[in-house]
């Protein structure tokens, strides 16, 4: 589980030292707690939410700016280097169109895209209504898709 709060911290944060300090407090956090854990719903959605809280007070006590990196994985096994340049250029592009998505719908996507969580895990670690985390991911996943179908359509009218 550590590596999938640290991804979303730093994801939050876009800074490993960060990232790993919020990290590290939420995991001592949660140790200290160990006596509650049976009365939990998820142990997972509790640190999950305990880390975003964490790096929110961050940014917020420190006006942190972060720098919008993302942390889409590229995928490559197995292909050959046209595809596997193709498909880094893609998800690099991805990751700008995430950056301009208001930040619910960037949080909602990355839970769900990038670290498998399901619509009640997202509802319950954002703290939001299961319909708004559809509303949040359909927005996110149409706002990608009408951008990038945007940009082919210039790349073919250039041709």
């Amino acid at each position: 589980m550590k590596d999938k709060l640290f991804r979303f911290a730093l994801r939050l944060l876009q800074n490993v030292q960060e990232a790993e300090d919020v990290i590290q407090d939420v995991m001592a956090g949660v140790w200290v707690r160990r006596e509650e854990w049976g009365r939990w719903k998820s142990l997972e959605a509790y640190c999950m939410t305990a880390t975003r809280n964490q790096c929110i007070d961050r940014i917020r006590k420190q006006h942190y700016r972060r720098e919008r990196e993302g942390a889409i994985p590229v995928t490559g096994g197995g292909q050959d280097p046209l595809e596997q340049m193709m498909s880094k250029e893609m998800t690099g592009r991805i990751r700008q169109i995430m950056a301009a998505l208001p930040e619910n719908q960037q949080l909602v996507m990355h839970l769900r895209e990038v670290e498998g969580f399901s619509y009640n895990e997202i509802a319950e670690v954002l703290n939001i209504s299961l319909d708004q985390v559809k509303v949040n991911l359909f927005r996110g996943r149409h706002a990608i898709k009408k951008t990038i179908i945007m940009e082919e359509g210039l790349w073919n009218k250039l041709k």
